[in-house]
């Protein structure tokens, strides 16, 4: 990864696209003794939108606007489930395993640090480092596991259980299920000042809103939201830069929305687009002119943009700078303000 401190957003922006309302219903049943399985968690993947399953092992879910999200089955014990593109049509069979519990199995050998030590650079690099970062709290942190590996000098971070992030400053309580969490150094050091070159995790993400609707929290959230990631690609969905604040500039020069990609076949729901270069700079005039980056993998490549800002393949656009300290204590979820 090119830029200092970049990061995919595997977490931020998950492949949707909305229409109008849909609903999904479904049961969920164990594999083997097909028994119904109640109280599992249904949700859509970086939303606040879930429901659990009843007595029956049923559920029915909705959004505001037709999707092609990921869903989202866990359970305690069983593996997660994930279904991509979900059919709103039939009613879903969902058939869940039980897990094979072995993190406790891992070996960990030359690790040359301690607990406390990893613990704080994983909280830093994964809260993040800013006001709603350092207002955040993993409530079940005894329950990470984290190894250092010398032979890249990498740190990694696991769990059998989702994270349980209470987030004061936003007013959001998050599940966070690790998929892959690792943060990349140049050497054999937690030093972070010019020692780490990226950090990559990925899972699914479930919001639950606490805020009672508290004013100052709103507040905090459009802060947080103003020149994000999610804000410039609905800023693209909407094609307007300029009543949003952001300057595009190419080199020293400024590029306009149509200089910047290409719509290949637009509807109501999303927008195939194609990028026309590989490289900009960001700048967002409310926050002080910060800098970010923005870097194109394959200009060959379709991207699929919904109203949400998310888009698709989401590893191939990849953000630095300002746009790329945004961690977990800053994140909101992809239905946010619509």
């Amino acid at each position: 990864m090119p830029f200092t401190k970049s990061l995919i957003f595997t977490l931020f922006f998950l492949f949707v696209f909305f229409a109008q309302s849909q609903e999904i219903v479904g049961s969920v049943v164990d594999k083997v003794t097909k028994k119904p399985i109640d109280g599992a968690s249904v949700y859509f993947d970086g939303s606040s939108t879930g429901t659990i399953t009843d007595q029956q092992g049923n559920f029915k879910i909705k959004l505001l606007y037709k999707n092609n999200a990921t869903l989202v089955i866990r359970f305690l014990g069983y593996e997660t489930k994930k279904i991509v593109n979900p059919e709103e049509s039939s009613e879903l069979k969902i058939e869940m395993r039980e897990s094979i519990e072995n993190l406790n199995e891992i070996v960990v050998t030359s690790d040359p640090f301690s607990r406390k030590q990893k613990l704080k650079v994983f909280k830093l690099e994964f809260l993040g480092d800013t006001k709603g970062g350092r207002n955040s709290t993993i409530v079940n942190e005894d329950e990470v596991k984290l190894f250092f590996n010398t032979y890249d000098n990498t740190l990694s971070a696991y769990c059998n259980k989702p994270l349980i992030i209470q987030n004061d400053y936003l007013g959001y309580v998050v599940n966070f299920d690790i998929e892959e969490f690792k943060i990349f150094f140049k050497k054999r050091s937690l030093e972070r000042t010019d020692n780490i070159y990226h950090t990559v995790y990925d899972g699914s993400t479930q919001f639950y809103d606490v805020s009672s609707n508290d004013l100052k929290i709103r507040e905090r959230r459009e802060k947080a939201y103003l020149g994000s990631a999610m804000h410039f690609m609905r800023s693209c969905w909407d094609g307007d830069f300029k009543n949003q604040n952001f300057e595009l500039k190419r080199g020293f020069k400024p590029v306009s929305i149509q200089k910047f990609f290409s719509k290949k076949s637009p509807n109501e729901d999303l927008q195939n687009i194609q990028f026309l270069s590989d490289k900009y700079v960001i700048y967002h005039k409310k926050k002080g002119n910060y800098r970010s980056t923005l870097s194109i993998n394959n200009l060959d490549t379709i991207y699929t943009l919904d109203r949400y800002g998310n888009y698709s393949p989401f590893q191939e656009i990849i953000f630095g700078g300002y746009m790329a300290n945004f961690r977990i204590g800053e994140m909101l979820p992809i239905d946010y303000g619509l």
